[in-house]
């Protein structure tokens, strides 16, 4: 599987799994931009983006401005510039991808071990443990064809 299938379909799973009930590494994320869900049921209770810390430290103090002119800028300067690595655009997505799938891997992980069912632990731990290999495959193969 090509590596932005990949992340999303990593993504997906993770939001899968938190809408589920189960405790996944996204949670903390999603908090910082102003949604709240109910941990036990998954139910939305409150989704408030203008007054999240994401959003004050974004658009708070006019950065904001700054922001979209530099992006503006960055846009002009590829216009002109084709020598650039797309590579390195995408680089944040997966490395936040990983670093989510990695917690949620581990705490499900945890979640499954107090079951004290060592089958169920082993089995779990093996599909986690595929998907990340086949993560990691899936990016050497990437940047390794660039």
């Amino acid at each position: 599987m090509k590596l932005p299938e990949f992340c999303v379909v990593l993504i997906v799973m993770i939001i899968f799994l938190g809408f589920m009930g189960f405790p996944v590494g996204l949670s903390g994320v999603v908090g910082n931009y102003g949604v709240t869900i109910n941990e036990s049921t998954g139910e939305l209770i409150d989704a408030d983006m203008e007054s999240s810390s994401y959003f004050l430290d974004i658009f708070g103090g006019g950065i904001g401005i700054f922001i979209l002119l530099a992006g503006a800028g960055a846009v002009i300067v590829g216009l002109f510039a084709k020598g650039y690595d797309t590579s390195l655009i995408i680089l944040p997505l997966i490395i936040t991808t990983g670093t989510l799938f990695a917690g949620t891997s581990w705490t499900i992980i945890k979640y499954v071990s107090e079951l004290n069912q060592i089958w169920a632990t082993n089995v779990v731990t093996l599909l986690f443990v595929g998907i990340g290999v086949a993560f990691i495959w899936s990016c050497v193969s990437y940047f390794a064809g660039r």
